[in-house]
This record gives C-alpha cells, structure tokens and sequence, in this order.
C-alpha cells in the first residue's frame, strides 16, 4: 500500500516539485492549497487536490484524513506564523499523522522569539517523527515573482543588502530533500540547513544572469526606508514588509552567507550552482530590456 504524504504549498516552488517527485516514488499524494483550480491545472490527475486555508479549521479534516505524514511550509512572513499553524498541526497529529517535515528558514533558530521558530519548537513537542528544513533564500526568486518580474522589465533589480553575500539554494534541491526525509525515517529528529555551494553577492548574481541572456542587468543596492516604501505602496501590509525587511538587516549581519553541507549530506550530490541554474532558466529573462527571444 503506497504511503499518503499531505504536501502542502503544492503550486509553489518547492511544493510542487516535492509532489512530482513523491508521485514518482510511488506515494499517494494530497496536494493542499488555496487555490485547488490552480493546482487542478498543474498536475491534472496526478495527485489528490483539496483546498486548505491555514485559518479555516473546516478544510482541515478534508486534508489530514488518512495522511501518514505532512510536509508543511511555514509562511515565511507571517509574524502570525505560530498561531495560524498550531491548530492545523495539532489537528493532523490527532488525526494520525505520524511524520512532519517542515520548512521554515535558514538562521531562525537563533532568534527564540521570532514566531516561526517557536512553531519549530512546537513541531519537536508534537511526540512524532520531525524532520526540520532551514533553507536560505530560493535561486528561484531572482527568475519569478516580483524580482525575476523586475529583471524581465527593467534589466534591473534593487535590494537593501548591499554587497553581502548569501548562499542560495535551488528550490528543487530543497524538495528533493524534503522528499528523501518523508521517504524514510534516517532523518527523524534531525534539522538541515539547506545552501547552495556557494555565497554570492546581489552584483554576482546580476554578472551571472548577464552572462547568461547576453543582455546587460544591474543590480542597485537601496536603503531600508526605500525598499519598505516600495512594498507598502505596491500592497504589502505594514507589519509583513516589517518582516521582510527584517529579514534583509539579518543578510547585512551575515546570517545567510554561510555554506553547509546539509544538501550533498542528505542527497549524496553537490547541490546546483546558480551559474548552472541561470543557464538552464535562461528563458526566464528573454524578456530582458534589448534582448527578444
């Protein structure tokens, strides 16, 4: 009998691939979202889809039911993460489930007072497996969403990070991790922090896109005020650009530059430079100011 995994964030980067890759394995998957149609379009009939609202305790039981294990995504902008998501995992574990393997963010457990890290720690109290996944910053996010959008646009991108260094990770190398540790019970227990293989500068990420596209792309470095009043005026509630700005003070003190060796520990491969990521996502900034596919 295959194994029934609920994977929740199914159409983002992570969750997505984590799907396909456990449709694969062979396990039965619940794809939880809140946007089934959309997850409707992307996997067809692979998978199991069923809505799920963080904050509607009635989806819950549509989506726990059954499941032997969870693969959770904590909203990594939420200063209300540990609240929203208590109920949702307590819930699963008196439903049965016996397995969670959660993704918060890399550094987090340094901070005992930030909302995320006390769900981490709600997650070791639970009395089943656990499996705790720490990624830095997604290559994906320079070729999708409102930075690869700017990029594409533009031919630029700005961030309040100056020239500090961040070692980013291929999303599709987190989910394999994730999947590897719903697969198996070697990993219970145990937290990775999940880097690329190297830290990178904002300036050689945009030289690397460059060199990709052959189309210039620039990289200018803002100050907090201004990064927070653009996300303010293009929709962001006030308390959740606080955090990502937050979040962006902790990459100038350091806290995302370090290397581990947590993907090639788990995988047994190096993870994905993001020279070789660029170079097969080149199609991601065609669009690019003077370049046309």
């Amino acid at each position: 009998m295959s194994k029934r995994i609920l994977v929740t964030g199914a159409t983002g980067t992570v969750g997505s691939e984590l799907a396909r890759l456990l449709v694969t394995a062979g396990c039965d998957i619940r794809a939880a979202t809140r946007s089934p149609e959309k997850a409707e379009r992307l996997f067809r009939s692979e998978v199991d889809v069923v809505e799920l609202d963080y904050r509607r305790a009635s989806t819950f039981d549509a989506a726990v039911d059954g499941a032997e294990g969870i693969f959770l995504q904590a909203p990594p902008f939420d200063p209300d993460a540990r609240e929203t998501l208590v109920p949702l995992l307590d819930w699963a574990v008196q439903a049965g489930v016996g397995n969670v393997v959660m993704m918060t963010a890399m550094g987090v457990e340094v901070r005992d007072d930030l909302p995320i890290r006390r769900l981490e720690k709600h997650v070791e109290s639970l009395g089943v497996a656990f499996t705790l996944l720490r990624p830095n910053f997604h290559m994906q996010h320079f070729a999708g969403g409102f930075l690869g959008e700017r990029i594409r646009r533009t031919g630029a991108f700005s961030m309040p990070v100056g020239d500090a260094r961040v070692s980013i990770v291929d999303g599709r190398d987190v989910a394999e991790v994730a999947a590897a540790c719903l697969l198996s019970d070697e990993h219970d227990g145990k937290e990775f922090t999940l880097t690329g293989p190297e830290a990178l500068t904002h300036q050689e990420i945009a030289e690397t896109i460059s060199g990709v596209i052959d189309a210039p792309v620039a990289y200018e470095s803002v100050s907090d005020e201004e990064m927070l009043a653009r996300l303010t005026s293009t929709g962001w509630r006030p308390e959740i650009a606080g955090v990502v700005i937050a979040l962006y003070q902790s990459v100038r003190g350091g806290v995302r530059a370090p290397v581990t060796g947590d993907v090639a520990q788990v995988l047994g491969r190096a993870p994905v430079a993001f020279s070789d990521f660029a170079a097969r996502n080149t199609d991601s900034w065609l669009s690019v100011v003077g370049q046309n596919p």
